[in-house]
């Protein structure tokens, strides 16, 4: 009984409000202990990698038409019923890709080099001649021939053809005379590789039937090429 004693006054018991403090200190070393290990597993279960990258450039074609100087022969004296003129027209594509074109013309009336005639009436009393557009009655074609003359268009492709009229004029906004401008594949459109050229003839006829409301009138012509790309875009044009 007296070692009983002695050993509590040595050793004595610790006091019951201390069990929860050292509770939570043992669970405390645990959930570090346990942190511990999961911070070893994930710096300890990495796997074999690489990484690589590469670049490229890419860049665009190009749709370049080029057109040459129309320059009509005219007579010196000018235009008589019955006259026929031609001008061969260069076209060019200087672009890198493929392309087809389409061609408008437009006419307005423009001022003669000779000045109008006076004419003599049945009764024998002067009258000035009546001034009337050459847009009413020209007629204006585009070939592709051999050479743009009589001889080179006489059987050849006549790509092109519109004649002025009283009703229908010749002059107006751009109008489309081979193939058509609109975007897509249309009939008499003209393929034309890239880095190539081709030369057409366009003529223009003043009837025998002008009259003399004609003479000492004059008008100016102009030709309009419209491009685009053939790849993708549409399927090939319809036979013309």
């Amino acid at each position: 009984m007296m070692d009983d004693l002695l050993q509590e006054m040595i050793d004595p018991a610790p006091p019951q409000r201390d069990r929860p403090r050292r509770r939570r200190m043992w669970t405390t070393v645990g959930i570090v202990g346990l942190a511990v290990v999961g911070a070893t597993s994930l710096t300890t279960s990495a796997l074999f990698s690489d990484t690589d990258s590469t670049s490229a450039e890419i860049s665009t074609g190009t749709v370049d038409l080029a057109v040459g100087p129309v320059d009509f022969a005219l007579p010196d004296e000018g235009m008589e019923p019955g006259d026929t003129v031609y001008t061969p027209v260069v076209v060019r594509n200087d672009g890198s890709l493929q392309l087809r074109y389409a061609i408008e013309y437009r006419a307005t009336p423009a001022t003669s080099a000779a000045p109008s005639p006076t004419l003599a009436a049945p009764d024998g009393q002067p009258v000035a001649a009546a001034s009337a557009s050459l847009a009413t009655i020209v007629r204006l074609s585009v070939y592709r021939a051999p050479s743009c003359d009589a001889a080179g268009v006489a059987g050849a492709e006549l790509l092109g053809r519109v004649t002025g009229t009283d009703a229908a004029p010749l002059e107006g906004d751009f109008t489309a005379i081979v193939g058509s401008p609109a975007t897509g594949p249309q009939a008499g459109d003209r393929p034309l590789p890239a880095a190539t050229d081709e030369t057409l003839c366009v003529e223009v006829h003043l009837p025998l039937e002008a009259g003399n409301q004609f003479q000492g009138t004059g008008l100016a012509l102009a030709l309009r090429m419209q491009a685009e790309q053939v790849a993708n875009n549409g399927a090939a044009a319809p036979a013309s």
